[in-house]
């Protein structure tokens, strides 16, 4: 069977790009909203340059899809619901949307606004596709760690639009699961203000001694192309191919959205058609580049995936250094590509720093003197003011030719095949002349001329005559594909009157194409119910003595949280590969048992909170394929079977699946509930209480908290990010074969330029789990916690070295929330009676 054609969906960050994206081919673009936008750093769109940009685009047969995917805080959400109100009027044909609670509330207040699901909701497996499908969402953007295989089944399950990235910048945590930003600078990722510390520099030490390592920039991945492997990914009925790049300067958009086109329409022409050539991987890589990877598609690369000696681009090798001289300051180069005036290069190993990204030629030399361009097999002298050694490699990151070609011809309006449409008209004697003109798309215009065609008494008007004035479409987006002249006898319309009539006829096709797409406004959306749901929000509340929680990951911890005092435990064993820095202690009650009899450890977990008074959740990973959900459904079943209270979920695939086994949740924080909608949501869908965002104030923390059942971590160190690249095996083990399974042999930590220590856990799906330089405490804010509403306090113990410091740190807790309710106590805990180096994180000071 012939494959269906796939969207090749295009990337705009301005007016400009937009441009570039529709004349070179695109069949949709995305672009954001001056608000709400998950690259707040691009210029993007006002109201009316959106409104523009959608006319301009309709009118050459282009989609729109507007990106309103940020997390949003209460206080946000009516503007953000008025903003998708404006965009179903002017026509945007779907929004890319992160936000559970705006998702909830624009299909109650705009049901007919397609929505479609951003790569930010972390959407991985069938079950979380299906939820997402039974809330409305029309199309799903997978994580990029999805593989192709994997998609094929998260189709044939849930028969939905899936959108994937094909091409552009890769993030090395799971989108929508990183704090990394958030938490060093304060500028959040899901929110839209990325700083990318993951393009900086790092050192790996292992056990306190560092490990050399080839490259500093150990968080930096290359960037996804899959031109190579287009077929297959054709073939598997992929929906919609996805071009990375809203901050890329418009040359950028066109250069790789027309190799894709091309790519594209080759292969569905004829597959031995489709292969890449090496004339369109090099532009491609001179456009940008920090080196290319297929990423998850088609297998797991490993250390391949990483670009650890450059996180900028590097465009393509020009030449070789032979020497430079100090007194003129200028570099002898060997060329290997041409190389002109107002060309960018970057020279290995130079005296300058990589984030420097390249210096623009303004003068070159040859034998013949200064000169404005120089052909591959030439020497070259051009002025550089740091010193690179002989050998280094001059890269040409920036290519003026190209990107002068590439903006002319976008600008030029000549590159998108003009629309076909077909005429016909009909000329009587007596009666006005009647031409009714169609488009591919099937819309449909008819207009007649003031005019009164006569009889011809001399000099009749040609059947020729008549085609050639009303096929004179000219600087228009038309081209006559078929006309069909009806007259009747000798008839004399002047030529004029065939020219009104045309332009007429055009003028109403053009803004029918636009029109159609418009939207009638929803009438008075007031937002009432939203205002009542607000007042009822905020509305005093006498706060209840909240449990103390605590998740461990062994059966020795769980011992030590207990006898600290918690009140709940979130219980997870056997999920990392990482040895301890202690072994088991020395009064521990724990029996020596089997460590690969899962049954024998859960059923011991439970018995033990349960002889405690105490309540026992079993905890599920935060990203759970397909392939893996298998073990979750045992962990369910052991939940069951031995009575634990219910599970921890952290996906809305687990989410979904413990809500169709009828099976009591919490809803952890990676779901990122950062508004009350969204918490009223989960609650309404199953859960018993989710655990609020880490990036909440404490004052937004009472407003959503007042939505119903909510847990705030108080303590420990906050996971950054978790990567399915395993960067110790990436590093160290083999990148082909099996894996030697070197994060299994010791203690691993990343080390940043400010020497800040971010310990690295590595779990058995061979996944990185990087975890805050400095833990949480709040211990001596529990007050105004507690008067914040939260139902429960939680205490993760990630990181910490045995379980006499999690009874330690737990038995501080509970001294300070019982005192809270002990009159004329005053609560005497702090954080600096647990040692140093604690932040109160984001509770005080917010994020952008």
């Amino acid at each position: 069977m012939k494959p269906v054609k796939p969207e090749l969906l295009a990337p705009a960050g301005g007016m400009e790009a937009l441009t570039a994206a529709v004349e070179n081919g695109a069949d949709a673009v995305y672009l954001g909203a001056r608000a709400f936008s998950a690259r707040g750093y691009a210029s993007n769109f006002s109201e009316e340059e959106l409104e523009k940009a959608v006319d301009y685009a309709h009118l050459r047969g282009v989609k729109i899809y507007v990106t309103v995917n940020t997390l949003l805080k209460g206080d946000e959400m009516e503007s953000a619901l008025i903003l998708l109100s404006r965009l179903r009027e002017m026509g945007v044909d779907a929004v890319i949307i992160q936000d559970l609670g705006l998702i909830s509330l624009s299909r109650k207040y705009l049901p007919d606004f397609p929505l479609h699901a951003s790569t930010q909701m972390t959407l991985h497996n069938s079950e979380g596709v299906r939820f997402v499908k039974e809330l409305g969402i029309e199309r799903v953007v997978l994580s990029r760690e999805v593989s192709l295989e994997e998609m094929k089944e998260i189709k044939e399950r849930d028969a939905i639009e899936v959108e994937v990235f094909v091409h552009g910048a890769l993030c090395i945590s799971y989108s929508g699961q990183c704090l990394l930003s958030s938490l060093i600078g304060g500028r959040s990722g899901n929110r839209g203000y990325c700083a990318q510390p993951c393009r900086k520099k790092y050192r790996l030490y292992c056990d306190g001694k560092q490990i050399k390592t080839s490259g500093s920039y150990l968080l930096s991945p290359k960037d996804l192309n899959i031109t190579s492997g287009l077929g297959p990914i054709i073939e598997a009925g992929i929906e919609s191919f996805k071009i990375e790049g809203r901050m890329k300067r418009p040359e950028y958009v066109a250069g790789v959205v027309r190799i894709y086109r091309r790519l594209i329409d080759r292969y569905l022409k004829g597959p031995e058609r489709c292969p890449v050539s090496g004339e369109e991987q090099e532009t491609l890589a001179q456009l940008f580049n920090r080196g290319f990877t297929s990423g998850y598609f088609f297998e797991k690369p490993r250390g391949k995936l990483m670009s650890r000696e450059n996180p900028h681009n590097r465009g393509i090798p020009a030449g070789t250094v032979i020497s430079y001289d100090r007194r003129t300051q200028r570099l002898r180069v060997k060329l290997s590509s041409s190389l002109r005036l107002g060309d960018g290069i970057m020279v290995e190993n130079a005296e300058t720093r990589p984030e420097d990204k390249g210096k623009i030629i303004f003068s070159m030399y040859t034998v013949k003197g200064q000169v404005y361009s120089a052909e591959k097999g030439e020497t070259v002298e051009i002025p550089f003011d740091s010193r690179a050694p002989s050998g280094s490699t001059v890269y040409r990151t920036h290519d003026k030719k190209l990107m002068d070609s590439l903006r002319k011809e976008s600008e030029s309006g000549a590159m998108r095949p003009k629309v076909p449409i077909f005429l016909t008209v009909n000329i009587t004697p007596g009666k006005p002349a009647r031409l009714e003109v169609k488009d591919i798309d099937s819309n449909i215009v008819t207009v007649e001329s003031e005019y009164l065609v006569e009889k011809a008494e001399k000099s009749p008007t040609s059947k020729t005559q008549i085609e050639k004035q009303l096929t004179k479409l000219g600087n228009t987006l038309f081209e006559a594909a078929e006309l069909k002249v009806n007259a009747e006898g000798d008839i004399f319309i002047p030529v004029g009157q065939l020219n009104d009539l045309r332009t007429k006829a055009i003028s109403q096709l053009e803004k029918l194409r636009i029109s159609k797409w418009k939207r009638e406004p929803i009438g008075n959306l007031q937002l009432s119910a939203f205002g009542e749901k607000k007042a009822e929000a905020v509305k005093e509340q006498e706060p209840e003595k909240p449990l103390l929680s605590v998740s461990v990951y062994s059966l020795e911890e769980l011992e030590g949280a207990i006898s600290g005092g918690a009140d709940c435990i979130y219980f997870e064993e056997g999920l990392f590969r990482q040895k301890k820095t202690a072994g088991k202690e020395k009064n521990s009650r724990v029996e020596e048992i089997p460590r690969k009899d899962p049954d024998f450890i859960f059923e011991s977990a439970v018995l033990k909170t349960r002889t405690a008074g105490k309540r026992i959740y079993f905890n599920t990973p935060k990203i759970v394929k397909d392939s893996e959900m298998k073990q979750v459904e045992e962990l369910f079943l052991r939940a069951e079977k031995f009575g634990a209270d219910g599970v921890l979920v952290s996906n809305l695939g687990t989410f979904n699946f413990a809500k169709r086994k009828g099976i009591p949740c919490i809803a952890d924080s990676p779901l990122n509930i950062y508004n009350g909608f969204t918490l009223a949501l989960l609650l309404e869908k199953g859960a018993k209480m989710a655990v609020l965002s880490p990036e909440l104030t404490l004052e937004e923390l009472k407003k959503v908290a007042s939505y119903g059942p909510a847990e705030c971590i108080v303590h420990g160190r906050l996971e950054l990010m978790e990567s399915e690249h395993c960067i110790a095996g990436g590093l160290l083990g083999k990148n082909g074969g099996k894996c030697s399974s070197p994060c299994s042999s010791g203690n691993f930590k990343l080390v940043d330029e400010k020497n800040y220590e971010f310990p690295l856990l590595m779990d058995y799906q061979c996944r990185t789990h990087l975890l805050n330089s400095r833990s949480l405490c709040m211990l001596e804010y529990i007050p105004k916690l507690i008067e914040s509403v939260v139902s429960s306090l939680r205490v993760e113990t990630l990181g910490m070295d045995n379980a006499e410091e999690i009874r330690r740190i737990t038995e501080k807790y509970r001294q300070a929330i019982d005192a809270f309710y002990k009159p004329g106590k005053k609560i005497k805990e702090k954080c600096e009676d647990l040692g140093k180096g604690f932040t109160t994180g984001h509770y005080f000071r917010g994020v952008q």
